[in-house]
């Protein structure tokens, strides 16, 4: 009898475990809805509304950050577009400029652009001070600036690796590589990372100051919750916008400042043939990851401006996402699967 008991033990701390596993993400689920039918009011319209909204998006000449601008731009918001390439930005602006035409002069005191990047100190001083001259300051500071890695850690360090006839050992070789592999771990922690917080850093007086509720949306990624192979320093420098933002959050929010995160899955954009690792001679056709399902990006725009409007804490695009963050820490083994296979590895 006595060695029926720890069997016993052993199988309820199974059972319990499942269970677990099972009510924790159908309590997630209800979570979310409940949270999301909260927000159907979107009391910061009522304080600020849409024509009024001063804001300001870095990194916008294409993908998400292109149709956040055309959005505003539909709402006749004021507008200050920051990207590096000039040309693009006066495209854009002359694109946005449609929906000002009731608007004195057409709309053009109400939407400005800065060309620069946005790893540098002086040009983002210039946006504050565009900012603060053409509105007296800002609403809402979108952050959507961003790059991708797309080879295993492996093959960016330039190593070999083979497998040796017994099949239980390994053999390693070193393959010259054009490029330092830090390089491109410093260029991708610069942008995602240095960038966003250099950009906080001068806007945030003139969100404290100047809004009656400010508001900053960082475009973020699922890589900034969970790992994927072949994405290790972008998830790198994702997880550090996470860790800096959601401290942020809870310093700021007594000056009634919102930091909202969102973090879309793969979206349809040419960001994977910019990659900080992909070489000149690779093809982007033999990058690892899923080309079905992609997100467009105004379906991510839209729902980035909604958590703007509601004041979401962190938005997961699409929403079924949530799943994602129960399975890391009911059975991550899975998630690691499940990774493994989108990304064809």
């Amino acid at each position: 009898m006595h060695g029926a008991q720890p069997q016993s033990l052993l199988f309820f701390a199974i059972m319990s475990a499942n269970l677990v596993s099972i009510i924790l993400p159908v309590l997630s689920i209800v979570a979310y809805l409940a949270y999301k039918r909260s927000f159907t009011s979107y009391p910061r319209l009522k304080i600020i509304t849409p024509f009024q909204e001063r804001a300001v998006i870095i990194g916008c000449t294409t993908g998400i950050g292109r149709e956040l601008a055309l959005l505003y731009a539909q709402r006749r918001a004021r507008l200050i577009l920051f990207a590096r390439r000039e040309a693009l930005l006066n495209d854009l602006k002359q694109e946005c400029l449609q929906y000002y035409a009731s608007e004195p002069e057409g709309g053009k005191n109400l939407i400005y652009v800065v060309a620069g990047d946005a790893i540098n100190d002086s040009d983002v001083q210039r946006c504050t001070q565009t900012a603060s001259s053409a509105f007296g300051g800002i609403d809402t500071l979108i952050l959507c600036a961003g790059v991708i890695s797309v080879l295993p850690f492996v093959d960016l360090c330039g190593l070999s690796v083979t497998k040796n006839p017994t099949g239980i050992s390994f053999s390693v070789t070193s393959v010259q590589t054009p490029d330092d592999p830090m390089t491109a771990v410093r260029r991708i922690t610069e942008v995602n990372y240095h960038a966003p917080v250099l950009a906080t850093r001068h806007f945030l007086p003139f969100l404290i100051s100047a809004s009656r509720a400010p508001n900053i949306i960082v475009v973020s990624s699922m890589a900034g919750k969970t790992g994927a192979p072949t994405r290790g320093i972008y998830a790198g420098s994702k997880h550090a916008v996470h860790g800096f933002f959601d401290s942020l959050r809870v310093e700021v929010e007594q000056y009634n400042v919102h930091v909202g995160i969102v973090c879309p899955g793969t979206v349809d954009t040419g960001l994977r043939a910019s990659a900080v690792d992909l070489r000149p001679q690779e093809a982007e056709a033999a990058v690892h990851g899923s080309t079905k399902g992609k997100l467009s990006p105004r379906a991510c725009a839209e729902r980035i401006l909604r958590a703007s409007d509601a004041r979401e804490r962190e938005v997961y695009v699409p929403g079924w996402y949530y799943w994602m963050l129960w399975m890391k820490v009911a059975s991550p083994e899975l998630l690691d699967g499940f990774a493994r296979k989108k990304y064809g590895y």
